[in-house]
């Protein structure tokens, strides 16, 4: 066995003793089974996990979906929930630029948002 065979092996085999401190569940247990004890398993094992998501799923972020025939209101609302949380995510990570960018598609989309609902509500009978 090559030297590095040997040193994959042992970091593997730390790995597999590895526990989730909320459902007991081992590294090893995950990889034979495929499925992890709790949510905390995802904080305890996310260095594992991580490169698998991104390489099955090709994100390591939930984006989810949004129904095609909802409202526009609704779809713009998923959207700034979705904004909100990369800004937060951008300022927590120091990456300033990116948070500015982020702020105001925020802005852009509340503009939008707000003159939609001011044309909407004249449109309405009194």
């Amino acid at each position: 066995m090559d030297p590095d065979s040997e040193s994959e092996a042992s970091i593997l085999e730390e790995l597999d003793q590895k526990l989730c401190p909320n459902c007991g569940i081992a590294f090893k247990e995950f990889r034979a089974q495929g499925r992890l004890g709790c949510p905390h398993d995802y904080v305890v094992f996310e260095d594992e996990l991580l490169p698998l998501l991104e390489n099955i799923h090709g994100e390591t972020t939930h984006v989810g979906k949004v129904p095609k025939r909802s409202p526009q209101a609704s779809q713009l609302q998923f959207q700034l929930i979705k904004l909100r949380n990369e800004l937060r995510s951008s300022v927590e990570e120091e990456r300033y630029e990116d948070a500015a960018r982020i702020r105001d598609s925020i802005r852009h989309i509340e503009e939008a948002k707000s003159k939609a609902e001011a044309g909407h509500a004249s449109n309405e009978p009194d």
